[in-house]
């Protein structure tokens, strides 16, 4: 197989495995907690930030998010008692989306049948030799895309 082949053959691999991964990942957690991935997200990236919250443009930025649509789910996500959006204390000018008590509840239930998800459906095929070659190709490559998106914003 010709290095080209074998280009295209793992880029075929990693983008359909990927998509069919997220996909069915979002559907088990959608049946499971009524929380679809990115709603996870963001209420992960909530619970792990200081004080339970995060500048929207940060949050968007974290998502890879574009900010209408980070707009769009936190107020969906406000509607439903999970986050609110309040004036940043740092700086009056900047919103923060804020962890609600029910959205701290809400992420507690679905974490672990999300990791059993994560676990069934991609971690239970991969030895420690696999997840460190996966982690020697995605950690730079995240990144490289957070850097040159970051930089894309700025430019």
């Amino acid at each position: 197989m010709s290095s080209r082949e074998l280009a295209v053959r793992a880029w075929r691999g990693y983008i359909e495995g990927s998509q069919l991964l997220t996909n069915e990942l979002e559907r088990r957690l959608k049946a499971s907690s009524g929380l679809d991935l990115g709603d996870f997200n963001v209420l992960l990236l909530l619970s792990e930030a200081e004080g339970l919250r995060l500048r929207m443009g940060d949050l968007a930025r974290a998502l890879a998010f574009a900010p209408g649509r980070l707009t769009y789910r936190v107020t969906a996500l406000e509607k439903e008692g999970l986050v609110t959006r309040e004036p940043s204390p740092n700086d009056r000018r900047g919103t923060d989306a804020v962890l609600t008590d029910a959205g701290r509840r809400r992420l507690r239930r679905a974490r672990p049948v999300h990791a059993r998800h994560v676990d069934d459906l991609f971690l239970e095929g991969l030895d420690d030799e696999a997840l460190a070659v996966l982690d020697r190709v995605f950690g730079p490559l995240r990144a490289r895309l957070l850097d040159e998106c970051s930089t894309a914003e700025q430019g």
